[in-house]
């Protein structure tokens, strides 16, 4: 690799995952169902529609009434989005669960990714997070305690553009003042991060944590704390 400045990094299963492992959707899905609260197919652009005003009306650090208030007008866009037929109240009653199916405590961090981002700050490197992902990603970033270790949280839902298309990488690049080779981008996918950050000029890395099936790429770590060492 040349001299890389900066270092653009995915966030679900890069940095963050899921703690029941089987993902907020069906999560959600099962949540519904328990409550036998009849609803639509689901679709992956329901996230994306219920946490379009999330990055502009929800603050981490708001009081406990505003994040309630919060709460509850997300539960009620979750069932109007998915049809689910709702009584009075029904909003209020669910919106503290739906908040911890869908909010940034259903998360955790890699260990090995608070090793690593110690490390690329502790040696001055220019961090930003790349994701296709709702908006708002800065407030789960920050409640996930990720904030302080990064430069710039950029996503999907936020600029209108997904991985693998280059805008979002040309995007990152440009907050962080950087031409995009001097930037390596680490994710998980083949597709959108490894291929996807090479047709924009990044360097790249492809993170694939199960080291057993076939190597799909030229540079591949298995643990994000591998990647100091490779600097």
């Amino acid at each position: 690799m040349s001299e890389i400045e900066g270092i653009s990094l995915d966030f679900y299963e890069t940095l963050a995952f899921h703690r029941e492992g089987g993902g907020r959707a069906r999560a959600l899905v099962d949540y519904l169902d328990a409550h036998e609260l009849a609803h639509a197919p689901w679709e992956h652009q329901v996230l994306y529609d219920v946490f379009d005003q999330h990055d502009a009306r929800y603050a981490p650090g708001g009081s406990p009434a505003d994040r309630m208030a919060y709460y509850v007008f997300l539960a009620d866009r979750i069932f109007k989005r998915l049809q689910v037929p709702t009584a009075e109240g029904d909003a209020e009653r669910h919106a503290r669960n739906l908040w911890r199916i869908l909010g940034p405590q259903c998360f955790d961090v890699f260990p090995d990714a608070w090793t690593a981002l110690s490390a690329l700050r502790a040696r001055g490197y220019s961090i930003a997070i790349v994701s296709n992902w709702q908006a708002g990603l800065r407030h789960f970033c920050a409640e996930l305690g990720l904030a302080g270790h990064v430069d710039h949280v950029v996503a999907s839902g936020d600029v209108g553009v997904a991985k693998p298309d280059p805008g979002i990488f040309e995007e990152a690049c440009a907050r962080l003042g950087m031409r995009p080779e001097r930037v390596l981008h680490v994710g998980d996918s083949l597709v959108d991060d490894y291929r996807g950050g090479a047709a924009a000029g990044l360097q790249v890395i492809l993170l694939q944590r199960d080291p057993e099936p076939e190597p799909q790429a030229s540079r591949i770590i298995h643990r994000l704390d591998e990647l100091p060492g490779l600097l």
